[in-house]
């Protein structure tokens, strides 16, 4: 029997397909190497054990997420830029549940790449808050405040509690409120 070759963009590929399927929980080496075709033993060689799995996926989402909100940015600016962005966040983590919990996987302190992610989509955020006349740290708190909001909303939605896109605009317009226009 010949032996399967694997890289690591097969791992991840697998690996995002079982987490949108199933979600994070699904995740492990073993579904990993049953969707592949292999030996989880394989798996070692492009990730470091479960842990690493995760991680890999995390950044991956992570990564994804930010682009997504950032292409919503595209062409507006101000509160228009925000509630664009925002719709993109929630439209990511409804359309992919599984990857957007791994958006929410804590980094430990050898995740430098996961912690840059993170960092990379409060920062992006942060930019259109500047715009609007926010001093650096406003801006920092503002969309830390905007994710927290956004994240409390679609965590929601992806488990059930449906809300609407008119409550949607209401939050963002909440957490954006004291803006100027």
């Amino acid at each position: 029997m010949a032996r399967i070759r694997i890289d690591l963009e097969q791992v991840l590929a697998a690996a995002v397909v079982i987490v949108d399927r199933g979600g994070l929980a699904e995740l492990s080496l073993s579904s990993v190497a049953l969707h592949l075709g292999v030996r989880p033993s394989a798996l070692y060689t492009h990730v470091a054990g479960s842990d690493g799995l995760h991680y890999v996926v995390a950044v991956h989402a992570t990564t994804r997420l930010t682009s997504s909100v950032r292409n919503a940015a595209v062409g507006v600016a101000g509160r228009d830029a925000l509630l664009s962005m925002a719709l993109a966040y929630r439209e990511y983590a409804v359309a992919h549940p599984g990857q957007y919990a791994a958006t929410l996987v804590p980094p430990t302190d050898d995740h430098s790449e996961l912690v840059r992610a993170n960092a990379e989509l409060v920062a992006l955020l942060a930019q259109v808050f500047a715009t609007l006349g926010c001093e650096h740290a406003q801006a920092q708190a503002a969309a830390q405040a905007l994710r927290t909001g956004l994240h409390g909303f679609v965590a929601l939605e992806v488990t059930g509690a449906k809300g609407d896109d008119e409550q949607f605009a209401h939050l963002v317009d909440l957490l954006t409120h004291r803006l100027p226009a």
